[in-house]
């Protein structure tokens, strides 16, 4: 029908102008940015009430610190963290520490014990501000706050607390304070184990055998024990066997080096000792054995070149002096090399190898360095890579490691931001070309739109249809096929009566023209009641989508007036933010190069350490290769005065 017609039509209208317009200036909104201490087995004093805090524990459970701070650090500048204000400051505290920032966990930890905490919460600050007092030396201070946390500690807490007091009572003096303390902890606590190692080699220094022994016992690996405690084992032995080997206890002293693993990283030590031992014993041939046995290792360990020095006096001290002179020959020979390894060493130093030596192994992924902290050191030429071996078992390393670490991560990403921004520039180009381009498309669209008076011819229909629902007109239900119907019918009536009644006798044509006429408009009204539904309902649609083109027409409006000033000073913001990640890069230039440089001198002074070591091995090898020359050529002459 004509009228449903002009009704579909002026809705398609309608919300097609609306759709172009839509998607003509829905720009993209900018991506939000995305985001161990504390036992993961734990159960939280409080529930996570908040998403943020939610994204800053995952990372931090992950050991992902750089990210959790990061998150934090996002969160706080949003707002997006109230509930748990006081758990995001501890877990800052608690990186701070983990990153040897003490000063920085300090000023966290004191500030939050000023304020109002709950026990166990107050409890954990005043642990970590033990832990922080404690790593700087103010032993004092460390333990008031640790015997004031420790009754409400969680159990997560103990071991670590126990071995704090443990180690605070040891430096004090207070051995039974010490070995009490230990014996709270936790029998399969990792950090128990190097205690009782370090306390039990402390009690043995001072005499204390039977107490450093039972200690000793509680290192004892089982077939399910970890490297580490195997290590321990190790190391145990070793030193329970120096210490029978320094009171002529040769025989136990053999018990327990023969425990030391062969392939182990004390097994060294153990079979330049165990010769001594048996030498002791007077059992020579077994001490020499050894001895010869350590000489296939790398020369560049330490026991293997005392062994050398051991076995020449042995050969020379039974007599074997043309064997004894070979091996002081050899052994001058090997401790020249040496020395000559690290006096090349110190000069590729010098010559920036460290810094080249330690970008090009990379610092992430699995620990660099831990295989060689067990003894797995590559067999190089170079001597740095083999004195690195026990440069990193140091903390002093470690630490300037690990700060290395976390500052060339901060680099990579900040050089991965940096790469990002001329992407941002021609994000912001683009957006602002197809802006200028859209903007005269969407106003000569809404101006169309509004000049094609389509809504005055909205009001126009929707008065014909009330007047013809009235009239109870039923052409205005008409089909479009019945309307032409209708309008064939109307001309054909015009014809008829334009015909004179008094020429042309029309009677038959004007019935037929009436059959024609009833049958039309009784198939109207048989579907009278669907087709009057339709078309009120088409007028209602229609209606609803004029008054949905006025909704978003205003909100054009609206966003018209805000649309050009979208992105102003968004090129200044790029170009500062690029500002600020330059200088931030050039900042942390400056602390990766201190890091390095002081990585590099404690190499350094390691390397002088060995050197001055084999200088006095070389001394000793050449002065007893000269005593043994003169001893020859004393018996030369005493055999020529004869």
């Amino acid at each position: 029908m004509k009228q449903l017609s002009s009704i579909r039509k002026i809705a398609c209208a309608a919300g097609l102008s609306l759709l172009t317009w839509g998607t003509s200036v829905s720009y993209a909104e900018e991506a939000a940015q995305q985001q161990k201490i504390i036992d993961l087995n734990a159960v939280p004093a409080r529930a996570i009430k908040e998403l943020a805090y939610g994204e800053v524990l995952y990372d931090y459970y992950q050991e992902n610190y750089f990210a959790a701070l990061t998150r934090l650090n996002v969160a706080e500048k949003r707002g997006e963290i109230i509930e748990h204000q006081q758990e995001v400051q501890l877990l800052r505290g608690v990186m701070y520490l983990s990153y040897g920032m003490l000063h920085e966990a300090d000023r966290i930890f004191s500030e939050l014990l000023s304020s109002e905490t709950r026990d166990q919460q107050l409890a954990k600050v005043r642990f970590y501000l033990a832990k922080t007092h404690y790593l700087n030396g103010n032993v004092d201070l460390s333990k008031q706050h640790l015997e004031k946390a420790l009754d409400f500690l969680p159990a997560n807490f103990l071991d670590e607390s126990y071995l704090i007091q443990a180690q605070l009572a040891y430096e004090q003096g207070d051995v039974t304070a010490a070995t009490a303390y230990l014996k709270q902890i936790s029998p399969n606590a990792e950090q128990g184990l190097f205690a009782k190692f370090n306390l039990a080699i402390f009690l043995l220094q001072s005499g204390q055998l039977d107490t450093a022994l039972d200690l000793f016992d509680e290192l004892y690996p089982s077939p399910e024990s970890s490297d580490v405690q195997r290590s321990l084992f190790d190391r145990a032995n070793l030193a329970i066997g120096y210490h029978y080997l320094a009171n002529n206890d040769d025989e136990t002293a053999r018990e327990y080096l023969l425990k030391v693993r062969l392939d182990g990283p004390s097994s060294h030590r153990a079979m330049l000792a165990l010769g001594w031992a048996y030498s002791k014993a007077g059992l020579h041939t077994k001490a020499i054995a050894y001895w010869r046995e350590l000489l296939t290792r790398d020369a560049r360990n330490p026991a293997v070149q005392e062994a050398l020095l051991a076995l020449a006096f042995s050969y020379f001290n039974n007599g074997a002096k043309r064997e004894a002179l070979e091996t002081f020959v050899q052994s001058a020979a090997v401790y020249g090399e040496q020395i000559n390894l690290i006096d090349s060493a110190q000069k590729d130093l010098d010559n920036n190898l460290f810094r080249e030596w330690i970008d090009s192994r990379g610092v992430f992924g699995e620990k660099v360095f831990s295989r060689w902290v067990v003894g797995d050191v590559p067999v190089t030429t170079n001597a740095i890579e083999y004195y690195l071996q026990e440069v990193t078992a140091t903390n002093e390393f470690n630490q300037y490691f690990h700060r290395y670490q976390e500052m060339y991560h901060l680099q990579q990403v900040l050089a991965r931001w940096l790469r990002q921004i001329p992407i941002y520039r021609e994000m912001l180009s683009n957006h602002e070309k197809r802006y200028n381009r859209l903007k005269p498309q969407v106003d000569e669209r809404l101006k169309n739109f509004v000049n094609a008076g389509l809504k005055e011819q909205l009001s126009k229909l929707q008065r014909r249809v009330e007047q013809g629902l009235a009239e109870d007109d039923l052409w205005l239900l008409a089909t479009t096929d019945e309307l032409e119907v209708y309008q064939d019918l109307m001309r054909v009536k015009d014809t008829l009566d334009s015909i004179p009644a008094s020429e042309f006798d029309m009677e038959e044509q004007y019935d037929q023209w009436r059959r024609i006429f009833g049958a039309s408009l009784w198939k109207i009204a048989e579907e009278y009641g669907p087709r009057r539904y339709l078309l009120e309902s088409n007028l209602k649609q229609a209606q609803q989508a004029a008054e949905e083109f006025d909704l978003q027409a205003a909100s054009v409006g609206q966003a018209d007036k805000v649309a050009g000033t979208r992105f102003l000073h968004y090129d200044d913001r790029i170009n500062e933010l690029e500002q600020e990640v330059n200088t931030l890069n050039a900042e942390i230039e400056i602390v990766l190069e201190r890091s390095r440089q002081a990585m590099k001198q404690v190499l350094v002074d390691k390397l002088t350490k060995r050197r001055k070591e084999l200088d006095f091995l070389l001394a000793q090898a050449e002065l007893s290769i000269a005593k043994i020359q003169d001893e020859a050529i004393n018996r030369i002459l005493e055999s020529t005065d004869e």
